[in-house]
């Protein structure tokens, strides 16, 4: 059987990457309040992409650096994570900053996760959250610790927060992989196919923020979004139960 190696295509494809040029993607519906502070952080640092996901009133963007893509409706976080992954790669973008637009995610570390980036261009650089402390929400504190435990289970690969969508990723890497998942599971999805490819990951420890106010603007259900989680993991974990590390790569890739 041949085997299935990443490795040198991930040299081939950041050999020539001088310099890594980052922008920044923010899913957005229904998050008017808290999104202008975040952009007034981020665009004057990189290019900014605004999916407005069916917001209602549209959103509305007076940064120069920053552009925004509308949805008429509602489409769901993976597809606005979509596509403005096609416009960065478009706008000439090597690699895409993911923030959350409902004040969770503290748009002055981006500076950190892009540094990292740019260190290890090759990498998908992970934001880390602390659970550990009191202002954690208990049922927030044990689904991250179960995205945890089962993201080990399937890949082998520890790492401390899954679930902070505060992250970095290489457009090339992205563009190989075979992702088919929507909604939440779609994040979790890049990282599970990631690891089975054998592409590294870097984590930049950030402040852990749960106000009464980012818990009310977040889209997360707590029942539904948690049965998704628990079948998708149940697949994971059986397709890398069955299969060697060679399998695991060609399912991760894209034919």
């Amino acid at each position: 059987m041949q085997k299935c190696d990443i490795k040198p295509h991930l040299q081939r494809l950041f050999k020539h990457i001088s310099p890594v040029k980052i922008a920044a993607i923010i899913p957005c519906h229904d998050h008017v309040q808290t999104l202008p502070p975040i952009l007034q952080k981020l665009a004057p640092q990189m290019p900014c992409i605004v999916v407005d996901d069916g917001s209602n009133p549209a959103v509305e963007c007076g940064e120069a650096n920053a552009t925004v893509l509308r949805f008429e409706k509602n489409r769901g976080k993976a597809a606005a994570l979509k596509a403005g992954f096609a416009l960065a790669g478009k706008m000439g973008a090597t690699h895409a900053l993911t923030i959350d637009s409902d004040g969770q995610h503290p748009p002055e570390y981006a500076a950190k996760l892009a540094r990292k980036a740019r260190e290890n261009p090759d990498k998908i650089i992970l934001a880390v959250r602390n659970f550990d402390l009191p202002c954690v929400p208990r049922g927030r504190r044990f689904l991250n610790k179960f995205s945890n435990f089962w993201f080990r289970a399937e890949t082998g690969v520890r790492v401390a927060d899954t679930q902070c969508g505060y992250r970095c990723y290489p457009l090339g890497v992205y563009e190989m992989l075979d992702l088919r998942l929507s909604s939440f599971a779609f994040e979790v999805e890049i990282l599970v196919k990631a690891a089975w490819a054998g592409v590294g990951f870097e984590q930049v420890e950030i402040p852990t923020i749960y106000s009464a106010r980012s818990l009310e603007k977040s889209h997360y259900r707590p029942v539904a979004d948690t049965a998704k989680f628990s079948l998708m993991n149940a697949r994971f974990f059986f397709t890398r139960l069955i299969s060697g590390k060679d399998r695991l790569k060609k399912i991760a890739l894209k034919k």
